[in-house]
């Protein structure tokens, strides 16, 4: 039954691409809105069979089919269904967007199911290309757009750069274990440093602020919670895959997580911009993740996944959230001031979405960090573990001013509702946020599963 779902799924994803093109041409934005949305759910239903199944299997020779892929693509199929929802509610060239969403989503499941670091590379491009379109399309986002593009281009310089050594160092592209030498030591920090500018690692992310800044909210949504999530699962593939035997490359994957933590947490305690402070939050997260992948054990790498999965939902349903008080020229902390007297809902979800990325009991944030800090510890990275709670305690401080701002008393504020679908999507990602928080078992055998994969 493999293969027959297998052509189902790559029939739906051929009928979101030329269906969004189609439409694009005849620009009729509800009935590509709705084909998206019927595409994406048979997507997902399709990836879930699959995954049900239990079978690994290789795909025309390029698509590996297997619990870690899977895993992968059944959040960005999820991710890229709550984007465009937000999509159809701000964007006004909603049908150029969902197109240039459609190409980045096939980028993202090849990149999920890569069987080379060539499929990896070119999956990685569909995914920024279209982005820096997308943001380019926005009005007021050249600046932008311009960084972005800059950011892609020396990633993907950097990462041709490494392929070239990596062929001439191993002989080969493909997947697997390579010999241990200087040059591949070398061609690992390299790829490194190349999906640091996917996965906004420090020093590659000094343009994050800025791209997250300049751009509408709810592509800034996109790119931390759903492009960053592809580039992580580039750079777990690369690195357990190929260069599982370098201890080296994993201590500057440590070093890296350090520096970002720190870089991310003291940067945002001086920002008062909410998509600034939001930005310099999601380097943060990006810090706690490389702990569990510095570990380079089944355990950690589980506690990576289980919070890279953790931080997609948040920060989206964060950005939704953002992206409504932009339509009411509200930007700063001390625009949301009082916000709780205007929509209780929304200043109730941005706040719990905060205190899950600080970590608090009961939320996905909580038991992606605790998962992470266990594997540092059983790992003998204790010193690691330690500066991550360290960096979580920081976070309390930059996390409580805007929580803080909404709950103040202020006088003569009116209710103010939320569009529908955007309070959909908030919903959505906040049930996921506590849902996995209290009950979060299917979601760890799930990571446990798709660790395991990459370690047999």
């Amino acid at each position: 039954m493999m293969l027959p779902m297998m052509d189902v799924f790559l029939a739906l994803l051929g009928a979101l691409v030329i269906g969004n093109i189609g439409l694009l041409a005849a620009y009729r934005k509800p009935a590509q809105f709705a084909l998206n949305n019927a595409v994406l759910l048979l997507l997902l239903i399709s990836i879930s069979y699959i995954y049900a199944t239990g079978q690994s299997t290789v795909y025309l020779g390029f698509l590996s089919i297997n619990q870690f892929s899977l895993f992968f693509m059944l959040l960005f199929t999820i991710g890229m269904l709550l984007a465009n929802f937000l999509y159809y509610e701000f964007a006004e060239n909603y049908c150029e967007l969902a197109m240039l969403g459609a190409l980045s989503l096939v980028g993202m499941l090849i990149v999920a199911g890569s069987t080379s670091i060539v499929t990896i590379f070119l999956g990685l491009e569909l995914v920024s290309m279209p982005m820096v379109f997308s943001v380019l399309l926005a009005k007021r986002s050249l600046e932008a757009a311009a960084k972005l593009f800059i950011m892609a281009s020396v990633s993907i310089a950097l990462f041709s750069f490494a392929m070239a050594l990596d062929i001439g160092g191993a002989g080969t592209l493909n997947l697997g274990a390579s010999t241990y030498t200087y040059l591949m030591l070398f061609v690992a920090v390299i790829f490194i440093a190349a999906l640091g500018f996917e996965t906004s690692v420090f020093p590659f992310n000094v343009l994050i602020p800025d791209v997250y800044e300049g751009s509408p909210a709810y592509l800034t949504g996109t790119m931390g919670g759903i492009n960053k999530t592809a580039g992580f699962a580039a750079l777990v593939q690369i690195l357990i895959l190929v260069f599982i035997a370098y201890k080296s490359a994993f201590l500057v994957v440590a070093l890296l997580s350090v520096f970002t933590m720190f870089y991310g947490n003291i940067a945002a305690l001086m920002q008062r911009n909410l998509k600034r402070l939001l930005a310099y939050s999601s380097i943060s997260q990006a810090g706690y993740v490389l702990i569990g992948i510095a570990t380079y054990s089944p355990e950690g790498l589980a506690g990576a996944l289980f919070q890279v999965f953790a931080h997609m939902f948040i920060f989206i349903g964060m950005l939704a959230i953002v992206a409504w008080l932009e339509t009411r020229n509200k930007h700063t902390i001390d625009d949301i001031a009082g916000l709780s007297r205007e929509n209780r809902y929304t200043a109730f979800a941005l706040t719990l979405f905060m205190l899950s990325l600080i970590g608090l009991p009961f939320t996905t944030g909580f038991v992606g960090k605790l998962l992470i800090f266990l594997g540092a510890v059983n790992g003998g990275l204790l010193w690691l573990a330690l500066l991550g709670i360290i960096n979580s305690i920081i976070s309390v401080y930059y996390y409580a001013k805007p929580i803080m701002s909404m709950y103040a008393l202020e006088k003569h504020k009116k209710g103010v509702g939320m569009p529908g679908l955007v309070s959909v999507v908030v919903a959505l990602c906040l049930l996921i946020t506590l849902l996995f928080g209290v009950y979060p078992q299917p979601m760890i055998n799930l990571v446990t599963a798709a660790a395991a994969h990459l370690f047999a």
